[in-house]
């Protein structure tokens, strides 16, 4: 995650850092979870593809939305305000390029968004993984995988409802929000809350001077 870290400090001694430390931290901690079930079975996305991302906008809990607000705001400098219009004129992903086709923060990318055809589906009748519903050309489309061939297939398969669920976990509420609502508050929250750091290390008696 370039550029993450050294931006990251800004906010050292505050809540925020905190949050922030233990999503980033999850995200890196399963970088590499989908590398062996996707190479047994051949699972890959094509290259600059983002068709999923032209339909669809992710909801999102708090702690995903502040990693991508940080990222945006903090490190990359953007503004956010495009967003407070976004649904009025698309249907795509707020951080989708549609120049490069590439996602704009990808490195922060929601849950959803790295576990999307790469990981299992747990079901009543077992797992299952039924591969992307938009093919690359004609019958190029991964057949329905059942619980049978992917159990006896000796390497470890992700599920994709344990991410979630480890997520839900670190944060006082699973709530979600849709992503460009999500961004707004929190990137506002950021906003204040650097301004704050800052006067704090300006004003030696401040609670928030280190």
């Amino acid at each position: 995650m370039d550029g993450i870290e050294g931006t990251l400090k800004t906010f050292s001694g505050t809540s925020v850092y905190d949050e922030l430390k233990t999503i980033l931290s999850y995200y890196t901690s399963i970088e590499h979870d989908f590398d062996d079930f996707t190479r047994a079975f051949s699972i890959h996305c094509p290259d600059v593809c983002g068709r999923c991302c032209q339909v669809f906008i992710p909801d999102v809990t708090y702690l995903e939305a502040l990693a991508v607000a940080f990222h945006i705001v903090m490190v990359q400098g953007r503004d956010v305000s495009y967003l407070e219009t976004w649904r009025d004129g698309h249907r795509s992903c707020p951080l989708y390029d549609e120049e490069t086709h590439r996602c704009s923060a990808y490195a922060v990318r929601p849950i959803v968004c790295r576990v999307f055809g790469s990981a299992a589906t747990a079901t009543r009748e077992g797992l299952s993984f039924g591969g992307c519903r938009l093919p690359v050309a004609p019958n190029d489309r991964i057949a329905r995988i059942g619980h049978d061939e992917l159990v006896s297939s000796g390497v470890r398969i992700p599920v994709m409802g344990d991410y979630g669920e480890a997520v839900d976990s670190m944060q006082r509420s699973s709530k979600r929000r849709l992503l460009d609502e999500a961004i707004l508050d929190c990137a506002a929250k950021l906003i204040f809350m650097k301004r704050m750091v800052q006067e704090s290390d300006d004003d030696p008696s401040s609670p928030l001077a280190s």
